[in-house]
């Protein structure tokens, strides 16, 4: 089973969004966090499954079951409910991503549960900010 840990972060001061995931497969973890031109925080954190959905698929790690870990709650309720009143168009990108995997769980985690990517989006700023102000 690969699990799967997501989350994003806004800055509207700087006009800086990131996106992070951190994946887990067969006890190794694999991290990520990008920069994205995105000033909505519920559209970066779709976009954050979206992304992590396209690495594990261009890995070939799509062949497992995977459990969706995030702490965005409308990102868990519309992946139950396959429908989202102001993000449909996202959210059917990751539905259609999502059927290149056997079956998928999606689970709203708290911010402690979900450190991991929680840490990444921060580092991540932390990382823009100090090279912006240069």
């Amino acid at each position: 089973m690969i699990k799967l840990y997501t989350d994003a972060g806004l800055n509207t001061n700087l006009n800086l969004g990131v996106v992070a995931f951190v994946i887990k497969q067969n006890n190794k973890f694999y991290s990520y966090a990008l920069e994205q031109d995105f000033n909505d925080n519920h559209y970066l954190e779709f976009l954050a499954l979206k992304i992590a959905l396209k690495k594990i698929i261009e890995k070939n790690w799509n062949h497992d079951i995977i459990q969706i870990h995030s702490d965005s709650q409308i990102v868990i309720d519309s992946l139950n409910k396959k429908y989202s009143k102001h993000y449909q168009p996202i959210l059917d990108d990751i539905l259609k991503e999502l059927e290149s995997f056997p079956f998928y769980f999606a689970k709203h985690v708290s911010d402690k549960e979900n450190s991991a990517a929680h840490a990444q989006v921060h580092q991540k700023m932390l990382n823009i900010r100090k090279h912006r102000s240069k």
